[in-house]
């Protein structure tokens, strides 16, 4: 079995990057704004409503453009381009993988040996997002190549999803310091003080 390169890959998707990655923030600002979100116990519960927002958020932006169809499976779904790459969306682990539950159909996407559609070849990534460790904002989003347990390669997609700024623009060099802003008076002169200087 040959595996894509992350080259090959680059080229199929990179027409469709900023639809992806605009689908990530829109579900990552609904998943946020919720009012549930700060209430939740389980880090589960986060990723599956993420999840959720990621899909019906792809819906909109992927389902009508040409070269690439939406494939209902289970109770996700998934993507393939131009008949050559099928792509899914999950959350990121400390290792660079998408997080899985132990399932049949999860073995059959990670092995590369399987062919998921009947067509051949085909190619299957994992869109993998990942939130920054203190889950205030969305840090990145990747494109994961894996066979198993074992990543192969990964790219990030998109420009910094950081969309935290200042509100202000800070200087470029240092400032000149400021002129004549605090004036020091000389001590009035008492009899107490007259001798010292």
């Amino acid at each position: 079995m040959t595996y894509p390169t992350a080259d090959d890959v680059y080229h199929l998707l990179e027409r469709y990057e900023q639809p992806l990655m605009s689908a990530h923030l829109k579900a990552w600002d609904r998943l946020v704004s919720n009012t549930a979100w700060p209430t939740l116990t389980f880090q589960r519960t986060a990723s599956s409503m993420m999840h959720d927002f990621i899909v019906q958020e792809a819906g909109i932006v992927l389902d009508e453009l040409p070269g690439i169809r939406r494939i209902p499976h289970d109770k996700s779904v998934r993507y393939l381009v131009e008949d050559k790459l099928l792509f899914r969306f999950k959350r990121g682990t400390r290792k660079g993988l998408g997080s899985n539950i132990d399932t049949q159909a999860n073995h059959d996407f990670i092995d590369a040996e399987v062919n998921l559609l009947g067509v051949s070849p085909i190619w299957k990534v994992e869109l993998l997002w990942y939130s920054n460790r203190f889950q205030t904002k969305l840090d990145r989003v990747e494109v994961s190549a894996r066979d198993g347990k074992r990543r192969l390669w990964a790219y990030t997609i998109g420009n910094e999803p950081d969309i935290a700024a200042l509100p202000l623009d800070l200087p470029i060099g240092p400032a000149a310091p400021a002129q004549g802003l605090i004036t020091i008076k000389p001590k009035p002169k008492t009899a107490e003080n007259e001798g010292e200087e």
